[in-house]
Formats: structure tokens, C-alpha cells, sequence
């Protein structure tokens, strides 16, 4: 058995090996990025879907892109079920989209992006809750619609959580029994943060796929208005090496880029997970057309209509769906409760000590006449 001091020391040279791996992997991303040659053919793509940051700021998108962005083309949607364990799964529908990847890279709001709701708080018109931190999304939420029959699911993030190990371990083995028992009826979008690289998690969630669930990926690449131009076709290219390595079969060709913020990107994303749906699955063309534009004055009288529809409570998917949504954004909202109590319980026991110190050196003082 190790004494006090070895183990200490035992565990300094773990925790330095550690930090040398890391700075050795950043190193590694870093120099990749640099010695990428610059496509100009990418930076091309880039500028012509308003993506990446210049100079003057982020890019301008035209009045035509933010209308197309913002088309609400699977009509409208509620939450159907949460599903925090096997036993709640909801029977398989004919096509599901399945929105996957690491915590806090954007999967919520890209869902809000993608069927044309503002993004934001558990109190804004957004679908799904969004918060900027991660490991809001606590259980598989399945948003849908009765009358259509599209179906997407929102996953927990793979990673770093505000949850106790048990929770999390509930949420994994859910996603996995969830991916393999779809099979081919399942499509997911893997979201990767255009900031980062493809890390070691969701090369094991990608060969999981392919290999053990047989299940068609989608990648994309999210939050490309943070990324300057010049970087984000670098990251891009290194994307896709990354991706070419693996082998997969079951990947769609071509990365996606989009940003949720601004919907850059998006409608071409659209059109990409029709291709893989069975038609009707939504409004637009499977093919690479697109479909009629929609005016601005005639997207405003929708969108009043349907917020008149809500106010009069008018749910289409009925009181069940009310109910689970209203749960999702509870949960959300305790989430952020219970971290708020933690922060402030560390907030005073620092404080608690600080004071008990402080006493202790008054006590001295007096006592030895300091």
C-alpha cells in the first residue's frame, strides 16, 4: 500500500502526463491547421451560405436567405415524448432524425434552425430549451407532428453534463439500446462545434453507428459564424480527413456548415435530410431545387395566425403534448436552480472560512498582545 506522499506524487505525475497529452493533441490541431493548404473553392462555398467572420464582423445574409432560413417546413411541431429511460421510448415511426454529438455544440438550437423556431430560453418560441451551458437536454425529446408523421429527436450530449455519474449512465445506455433498436429507420445529424476537432467520443459514437447499429450519419458542422473564413476552411478540410479515416459506410458524402444564430446554411442542410427521408417527409423537393419562395408578408400572416392558435390553446398535438413539453422545460429549469444553489453553497463556505480564519487571528492577537 502506497504511503501519503508517494501517492501524491504518484498522482502529480499523473495529472503533468496528462496536461502533456493535451498540450501535445492542441499542438497537433494546431499544426494540422496551419500546414492545410487554404481551398479556395471552400472559402467560395463559405462566403456564398453568409458563413465564417471578417474583419468588419460577422457576414450580412440578404433578405432572401433570412426568409428561407426562417420557413417553418415541417409545419408545425410539439413535443411528443421525453424519454429518460428504455421503458419510455416511443414506438418507431416510419423516418426519425436523430440530432447527436458532444455537449453544448448546438443540437437544440440547431433543431429550433431546422424547423423554423427562434432559438433561446425555455420562455422564447423556441421548440426545444436552449441555455448556454451544457447538459441542458437530460432525456430523448421527440418532436413531431400527428398529421405529418416527421419525427426528430433531440439526444443528450456525450460528455461533460451538470449530472451525477448514475444520470448520465442512464442517458447512455437510452441513446445506445434508442440507436441500435431503429436501425435503418434512423438517421442522425452528428453536430460537431466548428471551433473544435473530432474528438475521441464521437469517433466511438460514429463507429457505433456503422458498425454496431448500421445507421446513415449526417455531419455538420455548427456555430460557423464564430469561426473566421480563412480558419473555418481549414477546420473543414480537417473535418473531413477525419472522417475519411474512419472508413464509415454508412456516411452521407460532404460536410455540412451552418450557423443556428443567423440560419446560414440551413436551408441547404434541408434539403440535404430530405434526400435521406421518404418523400413527403417535408414541404420542399428531395432533389437540389429549390422550392417556391415564400413571401415576407405571407410568412408574417402564418406566423400571427399561429400565435393566435396558441393563445386560444389550440395545441394539435393535445393535452399529453402540453404536458411533456411543459416537463422539459421544468427539468430545464430546475437544472439551472440546482446549479445556482451549488454556487452560491461553494460562495459561502469560502466565505465561512475566511471568516473563521479571520477570527482565529483576532483571538491571537489579544491573547498574545499583537
Amino acid at each position: 500500500e502506497k504511503s501519503p506522499i508517494q501517492a501524491h506524487t504518484t498522482h502529480k505525475a499523473q495529472t503533468g502526463a496528462t496536461r502533456k497529452t493535451r498540450s501535445m493533441s492542441l499542438c497537433s490541431v494546431r499544426e494540422r491547421l496551419r500546414r492545410t493548404p487554404l481551398s479556395d473553392a471552400v472559402v467560395r462555398r463559405i462566403r456564398a451560405l453568409g458563413l465564417g467572420r471578417e474583419r468588419g464582423g460577422a457576414v450580412r445574409l440578404s433578405d432572401e436567405q433570412l426568409r428561407e432560413g426562417r420557413r417553418r417546413e415541417l409545419g408545425r411541431m410539439g413535443l411528443i415524448r421525453a424519454a429518460a429511460n428504455l421503458d419510455e421510448l416511443p414506438r418507431a415511426a416510419e423516418a426519425e432524425l436523430a440530432l447527436a454529438g458532444r455537449s453544448n455544440v448546438g443540437k437544440s438550437s440547431l433543431l429550433n434552425a431546422l424547423v423554423g423556431k427562434r432559438s433561446g430560453g425555455t420562455t422564447t418560441r423556441g421548440l426545444a430549451p436552449v441555455q448556454n451551458r451544457p447538459g441542458v437536454t437530460r432525456s430523448l425529446n421527440f418532436y413531431g407532428s400527428e398529421r405529418r408523421g416527421a419525427r426528430i429527436v433531440d439526444m443528450p450530449g456525450y460528455g461533460f453534463a451538470f449530472a451525477s455519474d448514475g444520470a448520465t449512465a442512464q442517458w447512455q445506455a437510452a441513446m445506445r439500446e434508442f440507436v441500435v433498436s431503429r436501425g435503418g429507420l434512423l438517421r442522425v445529424l452528428l453536430c460537431v462545434d466548428a471551433r473544435q476537432s473530432l474528438r475521441a467520443l464521437d469517433r466511438e459514437f460514429l463507429l457505433m453507428l456503422d458498425r454496431e447499429a448500421g445507421v446513415p450519419c449526417l455531419v455538420v458542422m455548427t456555430k460557423c459564424d464564430l469561426v473566421p473564413t480563412s480558419e473555418l476552411a481549414r477546420r473543414f478540410a480537417v473535418l473531413e480527413a477525419d472522417l475519411a479515416e474512419l472508413g464509415l459506410r454508412g456516411l452521407r458524402a460532404g460536410v455540412h456548415m451552418v450557423s443556428s444564430r443567423t440560419t446560414a446554411g440551413v436551408p441547404e442542410l434541408r434539403r440535404a435530410i430530405a434526400r435521406e427521408m421518404p418523400k413527403g417527409w417535408l414541404r420542399f423537393p428531395r432533389g437540389g431545387t429549390e422550392a417556391a419562395e415564400v413571401g415576407g408578408a405571407e410568412a408574417k400572416a402564418g406566423d400571427a395566425a399561429e400565435e393566435e392558435e396558441v393563445e386560444a390553446g389550440a395545441e394539435p398535438l393535445g393535452r399529453t403534448a402540453r404536458r411533456q413539453r411543459a416537463k422539459v422545460a421544468a427539468v430545464a429549469r430546475l437544472s439551472q436552480r440546482v446549479a445556482a444553489a451549488d454556487a452560491w453553497a461553494r460562495r459561502k463556505s469560502r466565505l465561512s472560512e475566511q471568516e473563521r480564519s479571520s477570527r482565529g487571528r483576532s483571538r491571537r492577537r489579544r491573547q498574545f498582545g499583537g
